[in-house]
């Protein structure tokens, strides 16, 4: 008869036996490691290259200068619908400030002076195909020379927004909109009074 102090010496190796039997040698392993990359989005104002003041010439209107703003895209998918607007103030608040007439695009600017603002009908005013100058004081609207991406994409504008539809490339993009210097006819005259006249270009990836 088997004592139960020898049995147990006997189990142990057969268990042992059973581990070993159920672990393959390997003289190689590996194992996976990941990383997520999130989408990435980041749109900044430039400084460099950019014209945001300029003066008007008092006897025509003219700007001194073609003001430029830009816009630096930091995209890391394939591409990316952004929009392109712009907005001034008028008596009862901000007001798009982008319109088109013909072919052509055009911005409006706000005089800031106090008592100054023009009213929301000055502004629309400037937007007509025929502007009427006394009906448009402290408004002065100037066309939209260029909207350019250096990393290819595209520009258009939206009539029924009235905003540039901005398809830009992944990687790097400047974006860069140019204005003309010659008002749009009949939006300058001697009833807009000296002061600061403004409009805000913003681009962004939310559609009015």
């Amino acid at each position: 008869m088997i004592s139960k102090k020898f049995a147990g010496l006997l189990i142990i190796p057969a268990m042992l036996g059973s581990i070993n039997a159920s672990h393959a040698i390997s003289n190689t392993a590996s194992q996976i490691l990941q990383c997520t990359l999130g989408t990435y989005l980041d749109i900044t104002p430039q400084t460099s290259g950019a014209v945001t003041t300029t003066t008007i010439t008092p006897d025509t209107g003219n700007l001194t200068a073609a003001l430029v703003s830009k816009f630096k895209i930091n995209l890391n998918t394939d591409s990316q619908d952004l929009y392109l607007q712009g907005k001034t103030t008028g008596a009862a608040g901000d007001v798009n400030a982008l319109f088109r007439q013909g072919s052509q695009t055009y911005v409006v600017f706000s005089n800031t002076a106090s008592g100054k603002v023009p009213t929301a009908a000055a502004i629309a005013d400037c937007k007509t195909a025929s502007p009427t100058a006394t009906n448009n004081a402290n408004a002065i609207a100037y066309p939209i020379a260029s909207v350019t991406l250096d990393n290819g994409g595209s520009a258009n504008y939206d009539n029924s927004k009235n905003q540039y539809n901005v398809d830009v490339n992944g990687g790097t993009t400047i974006a860069t909109t140019t204005t003309g210097t010659t008002p749009y006819a009949n939006t300058y005259s001697f009833q807009d009074n000296a002061g600061t006249y403004q409009a805000i270009m913003t681009l962004t990836s939310t559609s009015l």
